[in-house]
């Protein structure tokens, strides 16, 4: 397995096969971020058993090839290309016979023409294998469905196009192409989410599950290497508009990628700031506001002693009833019954 160097500085190619890149809130990097953590073996395997064998150990690392992710084709008299987030080979026995091509699209938003585009792809990988042997072995695409908002199209090619003006004898000709391998991450239990991952998509299936859910993130002390831990944080980092992740990432550059250690050691300095400064915030924004309030009151009070002080002098001065002296000071009609209580408490 190629090394990562994580000495590296952050937006330049390290020098091994994962490579980082630059941080910009862009769907490139995003996708980035998803390739290169899940391109690792390790990870690509913990989360096909966590999501198809629900935690049982049944692919292993060394069971994984990597393959080709990009095809080609023409449409409209130009060549074209698509691109698979990650894809693997699945090979069985010491001469690693290949028995499956196994591809993983990460998905932060409903799609309705997933089911076409995993056709796409699985038909380009079902017409290159053509192009070298006559013996076709399956291919998987499993989808893995991040977000918070419901999944409310329909994974069936039929059920997503209109055959309404097909005639009826027709449409049950039309091929289905139906995505069977569908998985969203916040229809896990955190105890399924313990049990079933392994590896470092632990913390990324903790992080959506908790946040879809409308809860802060609190990390667990799963151990990883520093390594699969900084891949995980540079995804959180472009998947999220916080920084607090990209601060955290840093932290890791000087330490050794096989070190061990977890999300709760690396984050939680920073979790804690963020709180810090949260606090710091509200209690001078409250400090603020109370003394606006404490401003106004004292203002008004203020003004009420001094009209009711002339107006007293009015009365006395000029021998003018309470309501001609309201006149000549232009006192409104809603505020003269307060100034006639605070006349009579001067009375007496």
């Amino acid at each position: 397995m190629p090394k990562r160097n994580l000495h590296a500085k952050r937006g330049q190619r390290a020098k091994s096969g994962y490579s980082t890149y630059q941080r910009g809130r862009t769907h490139g990097s995003n996708d980035m971020a998803q390739k290169t953590l899940l391109g690792k073996n390790e990870i690509f395997a913990d989360v096909l058993n966590g999501f198809i064998f629900k935690g049982k150990q049944v692919i292993k690392a060394e069971m994984l090839q990597d393959t080709n992710t990009t095809s080609i084709y023409k449409a409209d008299g130009k060549i074209h290309s698509q691109d698979r987030d990650v894809a693997k080979l699945l090979t069985i026995g010491s001469k690693k016979v290949v028995i499956l091509l196994v591809g993983i699209e990460n998905q932060t938003r409903p799609d309705k023409n997933m089911a076409a585009r995993v056709m796409s792809y699985d038909a380009a990988a079902y017409r290159y294998q053509l192009t070298k042997s006559k013996e076709l072995y399956p291919v998987l695409t499993v989808v893995v469905y991040y977000g918070k908002e419901a999944w409310n199209y329909s994974r069936s090619l039929r059920e997503n196009i209109n055959m309404q003006v097909l005639p009826k004898e027709m449409r049950p000709l039309i091929s289905d192409y139906e995505i069977k391998a569908f998985f969203r991450i916040s229809d896990l239990s955190k105890q399924e989410i313990n049990n079933r991952f392994k590896s470092a998509f632990f913390y990324v299936a903790e992080y959506f599950v908790q946040t879809n859910a409308g809860e802060e993130y609190h990390p667990s002390a799963k151990d990883v290497t520093v390594e699969d831990l900084q891949l995980v944080l540079d995804m959180m980092n472009a998947m999220s508009s916080s920084q607090v992740f990209e601060e955290a990432a840093n932290t890791l550059n000087e330490r050794k990628e096989d070190e061990v250690t977890n999300m709760t050691k690396v984050l939680n300095p920073y979790t804690q700031v963020r709180v810090d400064r949260a606090i710091k915030e509200t209690t001078e924004r409250v400090a603020r506001e109370t003394t606006e309030r404490v401003t106004r009151e004292v203002s008004k009070e203020t003004t009420e002693k001094v009209t009711a002080r002339l107006l007293a002098h009015s009365i006395k001065s000029a021998s003018l009833t309470p309501d001609k002296a309201m006149d000549l000071l232009g006192i409104p009609e809603a505020e003269r019954p307060l100034y006639r209580k605070l006349l009579q408490k001067n009375s007496h």
